[in-house]
């Protein structure tokens, strides 16, 4: 059953952790934080000095992009962090990043530093990086495997949670104003504080407890307070399987992972998909957004507000993702939701190519929107991050973690360098470039990832014996 201490533990993970990774990804875009920072005229000076042709616009890149490096170095130092601290304490400690970025922010603007921004959006980058590495690890441990897959969705829901709370706090109406913005940023701080609160109290993953620290003791309790049942025998027999079944092995670094041939065929389907999530176009929708809304009549008023629509869309389709999950399966679910975003592809390719020649084609424009970011929100985005905890045993989770987390922040720092001269060099035809990507991976998905639903680690690390050609 589902107990209030694992209900409230999902929560308090979410919310003090991927919750700041959507926001912090939006809130960036608010007109008053952009506004200042063009005004800033210490860091502005230093930019001119070294390029005068649009150094406000390399000063605002800079701003946001260093954002993804710092999600980079949070995200391949996951293995290290989880080793070192635990699931919990790695999400604990991770938080002190947050809050020195929230006060930076919030007082950037009394101190009249664009540099203050710049070095809270880099620690708050590492922050973040560690959370999308870390929080699948303690949710798919501490989750009942009939529901884990559900439980799972539920970081990708704060994320989008996150993004529209941002867009909403961002409206003129809110914060979005010149005295209260430095509020807008600082905002990621409060929940940071209330996991600081919340989680000491909550157990540790039992997984952690009894194949990591060999305390069978303490995972057993974890595992009575979670299931709210004392009858955890078969949980703890299975743990204590996989425990023997690696007792020679210690917890395996990314290098070690690497060359480990029996989840070689793991960390590729980990890779491709982590890679394919980044790649299949959503970057260039948003990218693409006010462009279409202008097309189709959305006066620049309002686009905030169309915005939030969207948000809201990208939100409620997560909360369907969630009942689905553990119904439909993992595979069935990213291999549709590629497909659908290939499917989109075309459609936005051909709209955005005619929208100024048929006046009527810039609403099919939206609708593709809508449309890719139903497929995204209810398939892609969430089960890439379910996979990189489910398909490796506890020696080499952390490590697999790092290395998914790190393919996801790379590619998405490598695709915001490159995807503005893509846009220039080929213009709505870039979608083409999303479209192969799209059919790769539906193909990979159908061929290559095993259905997960309803299996244990153990049975799941079998699965892959053939391919990777081991001995079970």
């Amino acid at each position: 059953k589902v107990t209030f201490p694992l209900v409230l533990a999902v929560i308090v993970t979410v919310m003090g952790s991927t919750f700041q990774y959507g926001y912090n990804i939006a809130v960036v875009n608010a007109p008053a934080p952009v506004n200042y920072c063009f005004n800033c005229q210490l860091m502005y000076r230093f930019f001119c000095h070294f390029n005068s042709f649009n150094s406000d616009l390399i000063l605002w890149s800079f701003t946001v992009s260093i954002y993804t490096v710092g999600g980079m170095i949070g995200s391949f130092s996951t293995g290290f962090f989880v080793k070192k601290f635990g699931r919990k304490g790695a999400l604990l400690v991770s938080n002190s990043l947050s809050i020195v970025g929230a006060i930076l922010m919030g007082t950037s603007k009394a101190a009249n530093s664009l540099e203050m921004i710049i070095i809270a959006r880099f620690l708050l980058g590492i922050f973040a990086g560690l959370a999308t590495g870390v929080v699948p690890l303690y949710l798919g441990e501490i989750s009942p495997k009939a529901i884990r897959g559900a439980l799972g969705v539920i970081s990708q829901l704060s994320i989008t949670i996150g993004i529209l709370t941002a867009q909403l706090l961002s409206l003129k109406e809110v914060l979005g104003t010149a005295e209260l913005w430095p509020i807008l940023l600082a905002f990621t701080g409060v929940p940071s504080a209330m996991q600081l609160c919340v989680l000491p109290f909550l157990p540790e993953s039992p997984r952690c407890l009894l194949i990591d620290r060999d305390r069978e003791d303490l995972a057993r309790k974890a595992l009575i307070k979670f299931r709210g049942t004392s009858d955890v025998a078969v949980e703890i027999r299975e743990m204590r399987h996989e425990a023997e079944a690696q007792a020679s092995t210690d917890q395996l670094s990314v290098l070690e992972v690497l060359k480990d041939q029996s989840v070689r065929w793991q960390i590729i389907s980990i890779a491709f998909i982590q890679f394919t999530q980044q790649m299949c176009g959503i970057n260039a929708i948003f990218f693409y957004l006010n462009t279409i809304f202008e097309a189709a009549g959305v006066a620049g008023d309002t686009q905030n507000y169309a915005s939030v629509g969207v948000g809201t869309v990208n939100v409620f389709m997560t909360v369907i993702s969630v009942l689905l999950m553990d119904r439909l399966g993992r595979k069935i679910l990213l291999a549709g939701g590629y497909a659908i975003a290939g499917v989109f592809c075309i459609v936005m390719t051909i709209s955005l190519n005619l929208q100024d020649q048929i006046s009527w084609i810039s609403n099919l424009s939206i609708a593709s929107v809508i449309g890719f970011i139903i497929g995204f929100a209810l398939m892609c985005s969430p089960v890439p991050w379910i996979l990189t905890a489910e398909l490796f045993r506890q020696s080499s989770r952390p490590a697999a973690s790092s290395i998914g987390c790190g393919v996801n922040w790379t590619f998405n720092f490598a695709l915001a360098l490159v995807f503005p001269f893509m846009q220039k060099g080929m213009g709505p035809y870039v979608f083409l470039f999303f479209l192969c990507i799209c059919a790769i991976a539906t193909a990979y998905v159908v061929i290559i990832i095993p259905e997960t639903k309803g299996k244990t680690f153990q049975e799941i690390n079998n699965m892959f014996v053939k391919r990777n050609k081991v001995k079970e």
